[in-house]
This record gives C-alpha cells, structure tokens and sequence, in this order.
C-alpha cells in the first residue's frame, strides 16, 4: 500500500471536467518521515474542513497526529493537499478518522480513494477496523462495508454513528 512519495496515482480526468492533466499523488507517512510541511498542509486542510467549514470547536491537532503508530494517508494534486485521513494503528482495534477533503476537490472519489488505500492497510493487521462515523455520512461508509454497531452519540457536539468494518463488500473493487 505504501508508494515511493513521488509515485503517482492514476488521476480520473473524467471526475476533473475543468482540469488540466492533473497529477495526483497518493501519499503515506508517520509524522517522524515526513517533512513539516507536509504536515502543516495536511493540519491547515484539517482545520479548514473541520473547523472553519463545519464550525467544530475542538483540538483538531491532538497527540495522536505525532504518534509513531499513525499513518497519515492523503493525495496531492500539483503539489497541493487535497484529501487526508489518518490511520491509528496502536491498540486493539484500527481506527480510521480525520477524513477530510477540501471543499474544491469534492466529488472526485478523493476520500473514496483514500478510504480503500486505508482499508488496505488495516486488512494487513489482521485486527477489527473501526470508524466514528458523522451520522450523515452512515450510508456513504456503509459502500466500503462498514456497518453500525450502536446507537447514535454526540462526540465534539457533532451527531456521530460508531462502525466496524466488515470487509469488502460483495461486488466492490478497490
């Protein structure tokens, strides 16, 4: 799942009507092997989504960004963040969170991208896979074979569903 940091994924010109031979990278590191501004461009995306979009009053930038067991996965196109999430491999269980993409870039499979790449690293540990999902987008987590495990909670005062991966569902291609 890990690519060299100048590999290039396959961009979909179809998904991109008003671009140019966009180039998109997907990308894979720990905060140790990363640079610092690679990781300010992911926080500033972070940030821009979470909090300035979304108006969620929280520490976005927490412990677990520097953590040695979190792989952060995100695609470039031209040099600019477009989408990240980040992949808490410590404990018993892998979480899958902060998935954000920046508002220009949606509706291009960005995150939809990145939500297989993750789910990929995740089989490899052989544990269970698990998101806090915000409620909207249940159905939208549901595609990748997550599925609910209980009721509905607020977490940062945003409406939140809990969710374990299933795998793969039937008919699907990464």
């Amino acid at each position: 799942m890990t690519q060299p940091p100048h590999q290039a994924a396959q961009a979909n010109p179809a998904a991109e009507p008003n671009s140019h031979a966009t180039e998109l990278q997907l990308r894979s590191s720990t905060a140790q092997h990363m640079t610092g501004v690679e990781m300010q461009k992911i926080l500033q995306l972070r940030v821009t989504v979470f909090v300035a979009e979304q108006q969620i009053i929280c520490e976005e930038i927490d412990h677990l960004d520097r953590a040695e067991t979190t792989q952060h996965i995100w695609l470039e196109a031209n040099g600019q963040v477009v989408s990240v999430l980040r992949l808490l491999l410590d404990g018993p269980v892998v979480r899958i969170g902060r998935v954000a993409t920046g508002a220009e870039h949606r509706r291009r499979g960005y995150s939809q991208q990145l939500m297989w790449a993750a789910l990929e690293r995740a089989e490899e540990t052989g544990r269970p896979v698990e998101i806090h999902a915000q409620a909207y987008l249940e159905d939208w987590y549901a595609k990748f074979g997550f599925q609910r495990t209980g009721p509905n909670f607020l977490e940062e005062g945003v409406d939140h569903v809990p969710m374990l991966w299933a795998g793969k569902p039937k008919g699907t291609s990464a």
